[in-house]
């Protein structure tokens, strides 16, 4: 989709954004669906995207981690839960 829009509606986004979409996906198919990520941010022209994952393989394929356990009682997120940029 974000593909579609980059190519076709005129509007320029420089950021995409999602929130574990890699949850059912096996070990495999979550490596494969990071770099189809990778692929779709040059095929866009997107600058960067934020990923929420609490896959730590994935976590660690990122260029940046927040990780929001380390931010403490203020965040509120539940344990586990990271954002990969």
């Amino acid at each position: 989709m974000a593909l579609y829009l980059a190519q076709h509606t005129g509007r320029r986004y420089g950021t995409l954004f999602s929130d574990e979409a890699d949850g059912p996906l096996d070990p495999e198919r979550k490596r494969m669906f990071l770099a189809m990520k990778r692929e779709v941010l040059r095929l866009g022209g997107y600058q960067r995207e934020f990923f929420v994952s609490q896959t730590p393989e994935l976590t660690a394929m990122a260029d940046a981690v927040i990780d929001l356990d380390a931010h403490g009682e203020w965040c509120k997120a539940p344990a586990g839960s990271r954002l990969a940029v």
